[in-house]
């Protein structure tokens, strides 16, 4: 097992969350449930976000989690709920803990 980290991003039409209907919330909550189901496993170790407004381009959060392969790293950061389901960009990395 090896350490990553994905990065996630707001697509710019999500930055306003005035504009959120029930399905992005619902996407969302599908989001956080996924990371807080995965975080008990022991596969997610760590999870937040930039404190700064939504509305902020600089806005972004990050996962830092263990998997088998590049591959297997990948392909769970696309199927984050809020990239599934178009919210979100992400984008997965090797991970090293310094200290």
């Amino acid at each position: 097992m090896r350490d990553y980290i994905y990065i996630l991003n707001l697509v710019p039409e999500f930055r306003d969350e005035a504009k959120w209907t029930e399905k992005e919330n619902k996407i969302l909550e599908e989001h956080a449930a996924r990371l807080e189901r995965q975080s008990k496993r022991g596969t997610v170790k760590y999870v937040g976000r930039t404190d700064l407004p939504i509305s902020n381009d600089a806005n972004f959060g990050l996962v830092v989690f263990e998997a088998e392969s590049d591959t297997m790293a990948e392909l769970f950061a696309q199927a984050d709920p809020a990239v599934m389901g178009g919210m979100m960009t992400v984008k997965c990395l090797p991970f090293k803990k310094v200290f």
